[in-house]
């Protein structure tokens, strides 16, 4: 088709698509993401601080590395401590229908593989954010390594809770049997 005049190459749709990069794609995003409280935040999930938007870190820059960098290899963890459900977590699982909650907390792992600066990148409510980050400070890793060296880096954490007592389906949230 090259060189001939009045003809249009037609390219399948799927091609074009897969060919052009997704909107989201990190040169095209200028959205910052921010964490946002829950509504049912509970005065002990409030002291947990919020992180910070957006994380720009960078091992020549700040001493922060990532796991993008070559010859990082990620932190991981090595051992963990149960996140406790709270009584206001429960209680509202049964009346909300809804008997799962997650929480993702960020720590700063440093070379020693301790979790530091603990903050809140997505909140539960309900007293589970605090619940999660007490839970990530008692956390142990494998500190990142930079070419076999430690070195600091920052993970997400992401706490589940499951209500020991879920909601029945089809219950109405005033606890009434269905009709």
């Amino acid at each position: 088709m090259r060189g001939m005049p009045g003809m249009i190459a037609l390219v399948p749709l799927a091609a074009a698509i897969a060919a052009r990069p997704p909107a989201t794609w990190p040169a095209n995003e200028t959205r910052t993401p921010v964490t946002v409280r829950s509504v049912n935040s509970t005065g002990s999930d409030l002291k947990v601080p919020l992180c910070p938007a957006p994380l720009r870190d960078s091992l020549a820059r700040d001493g922060i590395a990532t796991e993008h960098e070559k010859g990082v290899t990620p932190a991981s963890i090595q051992s963990t401590v149960p996140a406790l459900m709270t009584e206001r977590a429960i209680q509202a699982a049964g009346v909300t229908h809804i008997g799962n909650f997650n929480v993702i907390v960020m720590a700063m792992v440093n070379r020693k593989g301790l979790p530091q600066n603990v903050c809140l990148r997505k909140s539960s409510g309900y007293g589970l954010d605090a619940s999660a980050a007490k839970a990530v400070e008692q956390y142990r890793f494998d500190a990142a390594k930079k070419d076999g060296k430690p070195v600091r880096m920052r993970v997400a954490v992401d706490v589940r809770f499951v209500s020991p007592k879920p909601p029945p389906i089809g219950m109405p949230a005033t606890g009434e049997p269905p009709r």
